[in-house]
């Protein structure tokens, strides 16, 4: 989407809400003429008291007249560097916007773990975050736990139902096989934010040692080994990591497409299959050991598993390529080395194209996200709790949750939000991902809209003055992706506890291969445990929530 048409859609709804306060009408979501300056009537609309009362595509604010608190349950995030999210200046503008107060319960330990611990205790928040609502909402949602929101939805949330409206794909994605929608997502609505994770090379070690950026497997084998063998930071030691990670699934996202599988489920011609019950994948795993025994693939990646290991690999000048995000990877480690290397320099490489021609890119996400925000059936104020959540799908509540407040984290140029250097280049010693999240919560992270002009800005400030993500476009394969399938109570039954010891058993076994404590010829072995452990029964049952999700 251009910038014209995003500062477009950005500002019509801001402009009816001024239209229909002056009327004294209902909310509307049709076009008007209305002409005045477009940047004036931003500034209004964002900085009207929430006492004088105000709609913001529909929705009334404030939401009440009496302070209501409301609790809400969510893990701090590892990038945040304070204790409660009512210490973002976003969340202490939208208190004011909205008149309620959040009560932010965060966990102090593992989120899956305490979320766990959360759901069974009983005591439950009026709001509820979780990074698997995609499949854990219909399990909750079918036990009492969740209220169900679609009529919520049309009696109060004009906003979020308009983005239904005009993006019916999206209210699949989010409903359970009951046909009931329990949690509302983070939303991605422009197509170039798809991709998620990709492959990262230090193109400075690619141009010192007069390689070219790796098209095959047999590409990235030849280019980590003169990594290793020709002393690519040029410290004469032979100290190099060519290959990092922090855990063996963002491996497997790298090369396991290349030979024609995934790591976990994917769909071949209509048929969903599991990658390590396919004969297929004892090539991944072959691969994988050969770049192990050479020392090309990082002997600790069973232990370092933290991001701050990985960093400091990078920044030691050690690691050579590794599999991860535009922002908190290669964005981070930019700006980390700026001033400090003098030819640091980091390109994103498309995906590896197998030795049968196989290629895609898998590290992508659907429009709706499986994290987001779920609401209590304990809750006593259903109605203001989804009109609260509604405003994080207005406009002006997307500019909040991706920018923050104007004039504290960005200000308006030209109509447009544009950060304030103080936040992409922070002195205060942390990245400007650190710095923002002092800020706001985070497009991305949040049950709202990722604005496309946060991650730009963003890039752009850590020096990237292309958006990596569009390389990939032409290697998604949305056929073969598993959608974001729910189950019934009576499949998960099914599901869950099989794929509990699958996955383990999986993760052992595929790691003891690829170190080569176990002999890779037995690879018809493993596939023969998996039936005995009921991978058939999964498929058998992801198979008809495929179908279900695809309408056959």
């Amino acid at each position: 989407m251009n910038v014209a048409k995003r500062k477009l859609v950005l500002l019509l709804p801001v402009l009816l809400s001024l239209v229909t306060l002056v009327s004294a009408c209902g909310g509307s979501n049709t076009k008007t003429g209305n002409t005045a300056d477009p940047t004036a009537e931003v500034q209004k609309a964002t900085q009207a008291p929430a006492k004088e009362g105000k709609t913001v595509g529909g929705l009334q604010l404030p939401i009440v007249s009496d302070k209501l608190e409301l609790s809400l349950w969510s893990p701090s995030g590892g990038n945040f560097r304070g204790t409660n999210f009512n210490e973002k200046l976003s969340f202490q503008q939208m208190e004011e916007n909205t008149n309620i107060h959040i009560d932010f319960q965060h966990s102090t330990e593992a989120s899956a773990e305490a979320f766990s611990l959360l759901m069974s205790s009983g005591k439950l928040p009026d709001i509820i975050y979780n990074d698997l609502w995609g499949t854990d909402s219909g399990k909750y949602g079918t036990q009492g736990a969740l209220l169900p929101l679609e009529d919520l939805i049309e009696k109060n949330a004009p906003n979020f139902k308009k983005i239904l409206d005009d993006n019916p794909d999206i209210r699949g994605q989010i409903t359970s096989p009951e046909g009931h929608i329990f949690y509302l997502p983070n939303l991605v609505l422009d197509s170039q934010d798809l991709t998620q994770m990709f492959p990262q090379v230090r193109k400075d070690w690619i141009d010192k040692l007069g390689l070219s950026m790796p098209e095959t497997t047999e590409d990235w084998y030849n280019m980590l080994k003169a990594f290793r063998e020709q002393d690519a930071n040029g410290n004469g030691k032979k100290d190099e990591i060519p290959l990092v990670t922090v855990n063996l699934e963002n491996i497997m996202m790298l090369f396991a497409p290349a030979f024609g599988v995934d790591y976990g489920f994917f769909v071949d011609n209509g048929q969903v299959k599991y990658g390590p019950n396919d004969p297929k994948f004892k090539d991944v795993v072959t691969y994988l050991h050969r770049l192990y025994d050479e020392q090309l693939l990082d002997p600790n990646y069973l232990v370092d598993t933290t991001f701050q290991t990985l960093t400091e690999k990078v920044t030691t000048d050690v690691a050579g390529a590794w599999f991860g995000w535009s922002g908190s990877y290669m964005g981070n480690f930019t700006t980390l080395m700026e001033g400090k290397h003098p030819t640091f320099k980091i390109a994103p490489a498309i995906p590896p194209k197998g030795p049968n021609g196989d290629q895609r890119h898998v590290s992508f996400r659907w429009q709706a996200a499986a994290h987001g925000l779920a609401v209590s059936s304990r809750t006593e104020h259903p109605d203001e709790v989804m009109k609260w959540l509604d405003y994080q799908y207005s406009e002006e509540g997307i500019l909040l949750n991706n920018f923050g407040v104007e004039g504290k984290s960005y200000d308006l140029v030209n109509g447009e939000p544009i950060y304030k250097k103080e936040v992409t280049h922070p002195t205060n010693g942390l990245t400007n991902t650190q710095e923002l999240l002092n800020h706001t919560i985070g497009g991305g992270s949040w049950a709202t809209v990722a604005d496309t002009r946060y991650a730009e800005q963003i890039r752009e400030a850590n020096g990237q003055t292309e958006n990596p993500l569009e390389l990939y476009s032409d290697y998604i394969d949305f056929d073969s992706k598993l959608p974001p399938v729910q189950f019934t109570t009576e499949e998960n039954d099914v599901v869950v506890p099989l794929m509990a010891d699958i996955q383990t058993y999986v993760a052992e076994t595929i790691n003891a291969m690829i170190m080569g404590r176990q002999k890779i010829e037995d690879y018809d072995k493993v596939m023969k445990q998996l039936e005995k452990m009921g991978i058939n029964d999964v498929l058998k049952e992801y198979q008809v929530a495929y179908e279900r999700f695809k309408g056959k």
